[in-house]
């Protein structure tokens, strides 16, 4: 078993990871917010020259798209990785907190290539795996190394009956 440099402050490592993920989640707004406007304005702009005769469709559009699904994503994991997160820092001493600061820059990078065409209406295309594939591993090794703490817990030894008074 591997024991934690009893140097590392675990929950101040594990809260700066937790404050860049809140970063994280702001930084998707803004990017939710930017390609909103930006497919807003395109479409207006494509109006006023007569190219689209149309109305606007939030949900015909692959700008909108990738705008509301980079932060529904996020959204969508956040509960799983928070909890992982935080029970590989308390459970398994705190092993690979680093790996924290992988998925805050995958969640940033998501909405990014997103915005640059990885999520369209037909389905993604494989640059977004760039974002995903590492988030995923980051989740799997949480598990992993939760389990692994777990499995290393000395176990509750039931004292026998004969030795206990029973308050009945």
């Amino acid at each position: 078993m591997v024991h934690p440099v009893p140097d590392r402050d675990i929950p101040r490592e594990a809260a700066q990871v937790t404050l860049g993920y809140a970063g994280a989640f702001f930084f998707n707004i803004a990017m939710q917010v930017y390609g909103k406007v930006t497919d807003l304005r395109q479409f207006q702009m494509a109006k006023a020259a007569g190219t689209i005769k149309t109305k606007y469709n939030r949900y015909a559009s692959d700008g909108m798209l990738a705008a509301d699904r980079s932060v529904g994503n996020f959204v969508e994991w956040q509960g799983t990785f928070l909890a992982l997160f935080w029970t590989n820092a308390v459970v398994a001493g705190g092993k690979e907190l680093w790996l924290g600061w992988v998925y805050v820059v995958v969640r940033m990078l998501y909405p990014i290539l997103a915005q640059r065409g990885a999520l369209k209406k037909h389905g993604v295309t494989p640059l977004i795996f760039v974002a995903t594939v590492p988030g995923y591993y980051v989740l799997l090794r949480y598990m992993y190394l939760i389990y692994r703490g777990l499995s290393t817990v000395p176990k509750a030894i039931k004292p026998d009956s004969g030795d206990v008074d029973e308050e009945r």
